[in-house]
């Protein structure tokens, strides 16, 4: 009935608010045809972590998706000022939506662009970051991709590295959600990649630590390394060399 109907379209549209380290975000659970029906618990830790890191820094968040990263470097690192960039207006929607809805400042702001062509503006505008995350969608669903997706991810992080502040340096957090690029070479392959990728920055690169996904995506051994899907890797960021 046409009811119903109306009903569940209420339904679809009516946002569902969860907490995530103390944070709201407004998820849409009903509405399948929505990106903005999931939410990604996987980074958990890692976006609190990270956090704690951000005091007085200026952020960067590429690939923002609804803002995990940035808000939690507002509002519990104390971030100098964060910016958020993604692809999709309707995640940008949402993220600002988030930012609204925990009362986070005019210095945390969303930017839909392509990441590539922001990096590419940033650069030439002289714009630096003390803190970058760059957490791309799966760039390589099969091991068939692997090498057309590990170009795409040195050519990211090169440019990512571009944008850390020259004269002090800074901390990159780089993530792969590919379960190819993580399992290669027992999660050695991605370093490679990033390593790569400094070189052509003209960075020095060190690796702080490696992490991945939340206790909660708990893995089976019967069928490991197939469930070990992400890894989100800190690196520090040397100042540029002249």
């Amino acid at each position: 009935s046409l009811t119903d109907e109306s009903k569940e379209i209420e339904k679809e549209t009516t946002p569902v608010i969860i907490n995530e380290n103390g944070i709201k975000y407004q998820t849409f659970p009903f509405d399948i045809s929505s990106q903005k029906t999931g939410f990604y618990c996987d980074q958990r830790e890692n976006r609190f972590n990270l956090a704690k890191l951000c005091e007085g820094k200026r952020v960067l968040d590429l690939c923002c998706y609804n803002g995990g990263f940035a808000l939690n470097a507002m509002v519990h690192g104390g971030a100098a000022s964060c910016v958020g960039v993604d692809s999709s207006p309707v995640a940008i929607a949402a993220a600002n939506e988030n930012r609204e809805l925990n009362g986070v400042s005019s210095e945390l702001s969303f930017v839909q662009m392509d990441i590539a062509q922001y990096m590419k503006e940033a650069q030439e505008n002289i714009k630096e970051f003390d803190v970058i995350i760059l957490d791309p969608p799966k760039l390589a669903p099969t091991i068939a991709q692997l090498d057309r997706a590990s170009r795409k991810y040195h050519s990211l992080n090169r440019d990512a590295m571009k944008l850390i502040n020259k004269e002090k340096g800074g901390l990159l957090l780089t993530c792969t959600c590919s379960g190819a690029m993580t399992q290669k070479n027992g999660g050695q392959f991605f370093l490679e990649t990033i390593q790569g990728a400094a070189l052509s920055a003209g960075r020095r690169i060190t690796l702080l630590s490696t992490s991945g996904a939340a206790p909660c995506h708990t893995q089976d051994p019967a069928s490991f390394p197939a469930n070990a899907y992400l890894t989100a890797a800190l690196f520090s960021v040397s100042p540029a060399t002249d």
